[in-house]
């Protein structure tokens, strides 16, 4: 099992990495019916995007601060020191994980940034080893789901930023993802949300 739900964070992870060194890192300059062709002639799936209120929840996670380019070994042995604090505390792993951007850098892929990730866990967790355990606050943002293979993620951006711009919505700094469903590198089923806070 924790062989299983680290694969699925790292893909998380490999998500926002491939996307970017693909050179989906202008996703500002993309016009939404532009990333819209490009999703569908590539076999993905990127809805709309949807004003919403994210509900607080506890969060085991660890800092980092990195860039898209250098972020992927740092996090793939992070989630391997969660999940095993996790498996080791025999929490109930059963929602999803999660990455937080500070900075929006995703409007500047090239840009060193702070960051979290790890899992959302239950109310009642307490901090383990090294990993920290923290409430989000309620999260008002801009979302869009994105199903599809790893490394076309990036085309989510390519599409919510300019929506964002569109309609006059104000980022705060903050972004967030989570992987919903994970079955492979390449599965045209993976499901993420994207997240950027708006004021």
């Amino acid at each position: 099992m924790r062989f299983r739900l680290t694969l699925a964070c790292v893909a998380t992870i490999l998500c926002c990495v491939t996307g970017i060194m693909r050179g989906d890192d202008k996703p500002v300059a993309g016009a939404p019916a532009a990333a819209a062709a490009e999703a569908a002639n590539s076999g993905v799936t990127i809805g709309e995007i949807r004003i919403q209120t994210v509900p607080a929840m506890t969060y085991l996670y660890l800092p980092l601060e990195t860039t898209f380019a250098k972020m992927g070994d740092p996090i793939k042995e992070g989630f391997d020191k969660i999940f095993g604090a996790a498996v080791e505390a025999k929490l109930l792993i059963a929602r999803p994980t999660m990455i937080v951007y500070q900075g929006n850098p995703h409007f500047d892929p090239q840009k060193t940034f702070k960051m979290e990730y790890g899992i959302v866990v239950g109310d009642d967790t307490q901090a383990i080893g090294d990993c920290k355990v923290r409430k989000t606050e309620p999260f008002r943002c801009a979302t869009i789901l994105y199903t599809g293979p790893v490394d076309q993620q990036g085309q989510a951006y390519q599409k919510l930023i300019p929506a964002i711009k569109a309609a006059g919505q104000t980022p705060t700094g903050e972004e967030r993802e989570m992987c919903l469903y994970w079955e492979g590198l390449d599965s045209s089923n993976n499901v993420f949300i994207m997240q950027i806070g708006i004021k």
